[in-house]
């Protein structure tokens, strides 16, 4: 939609649409099939219902459909888009799964209920792009077609098989690799990750999501105090910080001592002057406390003997809405050239729902609050 005028955008849809409705009837009158139908449709996709007494043809008429709409179809509607001038790239996901449906009215006009709907409906969210993802349901029975198809992982309790497309010939691991790049190894969980540190701007929406507590973890956190001192107008992290103290809020900063055998480590390791680059920051919180009085109270700065290893942002801790902004410091080759302030470095932001992995995350964040720190200001 982004990359082509609406009436463009709207016109690939048409031929999005257009292309599956054709190839599902040529393939259900093929077979004869009793019914093959898309059931709802809304724009870039739809639901599509196949039934016939023999479940076989039923079977039948929907692989065939789905695998031809992709090897054959898929590659032609890009070719239309290229020619016509539409932006952007074409990618479908597909999903297959059996079960039993209760419906209720007449034609098109009734109501169709099952958890099976709902379970091929999130089936569809997770398929990797441009495959078929069918359930072990739909496996079970595929006969020849399931030679088609490679185990590729679980999701909401059922096995799920892949059959991926694309150019050049099929190789025996496509559907593994194509799962693998899409969900990660068993047992991942969601979290978003960021290929640089994210704005001022961003961190200032952390920080204005707060509700009691913001804990600020790193080598110096530099960035982060001359943030609360900047010349620069709008300043959003400083407002943002402001805010949060007036409402109540407690800001904690770990940073290293710079009087520490870890940091002058960190320093050799590194080649860095951290103990500079630390009392460049504790100027800067100085200046922040002084210039605002009692509305900085709430700005706690702390040193550490040990090594963060990590520059960390974690608001709320424990709490249901807590995240966590999260990068952990990596050595590098000489060679890869200096990083800048370690803003290059990934970044990723964890919430609660990340379970485990939250769990452990807000563990280490609270042993580098409480263990081995004094409160320096």
């Amino acid at each position: 939609m982004s990359a082509n005028p609406r009436d463009r955008a709207a016109r690939a849809f048409d031929m999005l649409y257009e292309k599956v409705v054709a190839r599902l009837t040529s393939v259900a009158r093929d077979r004869r099939c009793e019914r093959a139908h898309v059931w709802r449709w809304a724009g870039d996709g739809g639901f599509l219902a196949v039934h016939d007494a023999d479940e076989s043809i039923a079977l039948d008429v929907t692989l065939s459909f789905a695998l031809k709409l992709l090897e054959m179809d898929l590659r032609h509607l890009r070719d239309e888009f290229e020619d016509l001038g539409i932006g952007g790239e074409l990618h479908l996901r597909l999903a297959v799964h059996r079960g039993t449906i209760n419906y209720r009215g007449v034609g098109f006009e009734g109501r169709m209920y099952s958890p099976d709907i709902n379970f091929v409906a999130h089936l569809e969210k997770v398929a990797p792009i441009d495959t078929v993802t069918v359930s072990e349901d739909v496996y079970q029975v595929a006969g020849d077609f399931a030679k088609r198809f490679e185990r590729a992982g679980s999701f909401e309790g059922r096995d799920v098989y892949v059959a991926a497309t694309g150019p050049g010939p099929r190789r025996p691991g496509d559907a593994d690799r194509a799962w693998l790049a899409t969900h990660g190894l068993a047992g991942a969980v969601p979290i978003f990750g960021h290929h640089e540190r994210p704005s001022q701007v961003e961190k200032a929406r952390l920080v204005r999501a707060a509700v009691h507590e913001i804990v600020d973890i790193g080598s110096a956190i530099r960035t982060g105090a001359r943030y609360l001192v900047t010349t620069e107008r709008p300043a959003y992290f400083r407002d943002a910080v402001l805010d949060f103290l007036d409402r109540g809020g407690r800001y904690r900063c770990v940073l290293m001592d710079p009087d520490s055998e870890s940091t002058r480590n960190l320093s050799l390791q590194r080649g860095e002057d951290f103990q500079a680059k630390i009392k460049d920051a504790m100027v800067s919180f100085q200046r922040f406390k002084e210039r605002y009085g009692s509305r900085a109270d709430g700005l706690e700065v702390y040193q550490t003997g040990a090594c963060p290893t990590m520059g960390c942002v974690a608001v709320d801790l424990g709490q249901p809405h807590s995240v966590v902004l999260l990068s952990p410091y990596m050595t590098v080759p000489g060679t890869f050239g200096a990083l800048a302030e370690l803003a290059e470095l990934p970044h990723y932001v964890i919430g609660v729902r990340a379970g485990t992995l939250y769990e452990n995350v807000r563990r280490m964040v609270r042993a580098f609050q409480e263990e081995d720190v004094t409160r320096v200001m």
